[in-house]
């Protein structure tokens, strides 16, 4: 504890301890004076043991369900409010319960004020730092916020120049696709072209050979025909001059047929 607050607490308990003093040397104590209660004892301790009673409190709370004479309430009750209410209206208790509600009500109002002073002056370096530590975090959220909003300009104007590009991108890419698809296209039929192409040429090939294998077969046909022919000649005639004719003539049949 440093010096400054030591001051302040002997001058906050002088400044307490002082008031307090007038203030009981001026106008008594905070309840009943000592006089008071000398000269209305038992009146006051009547009268306390009355408004303390169930019954009454009862009574103060709800007046039309506790009235004197019902169930539940004294024989004498209605002799007792007719005595607190004769009370409380006696200029002495009074001046005493004027008095007495002055004092409450002033330190009431002196105790907060020590409160608050003491609570000021112990609390005010920790309660400015606290407000400058909220001060300098507001400050940064509001520079972060700055930078993000800032951040989100540029993140946007990127994409602002991303979208343009893309714009053209698209473009560039349908007209290549367009290219490439009509390229494709073209080499599909050439390919079909071909195609066609090798089939009717396979086909051609294909009657070629059929007609060739068809006459071939024809010839062989007509070779063994003419040889059965030749042998029944051979062996039905027995001329051997004819029989050497028939065989040479045969023989160039055979040539002529197959070069």
């Amino acid at each position: 504890m440093n010096a400054e607050i030591k001051k302040f607490l002997k001058v906050y308990f002088a400044i307490a301890i002082g008031v307090w003093l007038v203030m009981a040397i001026l106008f008594g104590p905070g309840d009943l004076s000592c006089e008071y209660r000398r000269e209305y004892k038992e009146e006051h301790d009547r009268y306390l043991q009355i408004t303390k009673s169930e019954p009454y409190k009862r009574y103060v709370q709800r007046p039309e369900l506790n009235q004197p004479g019902m169930e539940g309430m004294p024989p004498n009750f209605a002799e007792q409010v007719a005595f607190v209410q004769e009370y409380e209206l006696r200029p002495e208790f009074r001046r005493e319960r004027l008095r007495s509600s002055f004092y409450t009500v002033f330190f009431q109002f002196f105790n907060a004020f020590l409160v608050i002073w003491i609570v000021w002056k112990l609390g005010k370096a920790p309660l400015l730092k606290m407000i400058d530590d909220q001060i300098h975090g507001m400050r940064e959220k509001i520079a972060a916020i700055q930078n993000a909003r800032d951040a989100a300009a540029a993140r946007r104007s990127a994409a602002r120049g991303k979208v343009d590009h893309v714009a053209d991108d698209e473009e560039r890419i349908l007209a290549e696709a367009d290219e490439r698809l009509a390229r494709e296209t073209a080499e599909l039929e050439e390919v079909q072209q071909r195609r066609l192409a090798i089939m009717e040429r396979e086909l051609e090939d294909r009657k070629q050979e059929e007609l060739h294998a068809a006459l071939m077969q024809m010839k062989e046909e007509l070779v063994n025909h003419a040889v059965d022919e030749v042998l029944q000649r051979y062996r039905a005639s027995g001329d051997e001059a004819l029989q050497a004719a028939m065989i040479d003539g045969f023989t160039v049949d055979l040539e002529k047929m197959h070069p």
